[in-house]
């Protein structure tokens, strides 16, 4: 009785080496290789640069120019200094639909449900 035991697990283990040897030459998970220089495929642009970051702030400027899309842009602001001017310059909105904006302070005071907010419009 004890030498089947021993048979059917010496045969187990075997078959699941083979089983592993004849898995590994398939390929079933792919190779990465690291090489000193690649060409970028076509279509996709190989051209990287460094984007200008304020030292002292930690910040950049950015200006979007266009969006070709239909979806939310979600833009978020924190840190603003509320003594600085924020400039918000919308040339164009296709939409009738109404504008949500949500201003919790201006020049450092809170803003109270429904108060006016003056709005230099040019």
């Amino acid at each position: 009785m004890k030498t089947d035991h021993y048979t059917k697990t010496l045969l187990t283990i075997i078959a699941f080496c083979l089983t592993f040897n004849v898995a590994k030459d398939l390929n079933l998970v792919p190779s990465a290789y690291a090489s000193e220089k690649i060409s970028a495929p076509p279509g996709i642009s190989s051209e990287y640069m460094l984007v200008p970051v304020n030292a002292e702030t930690s910040t950049m400027d950015v200006r979007i120019v266009d969006i070709n899309t239909y979806d939310e842009l979600n833009v978020n602001l924190k840190g603003v200094d509320t003594y600085d001017e924020l400039k918000v310059n919308l040339k164009r909105i296709e939409t009738t639909d109404e504008l949500d904006v949500n201003i919790d302070e201006v020049g450092g005071n809170w803003v109270s449900h429904g108060g006016p907010i003056k709005v230099k419009i040019d």
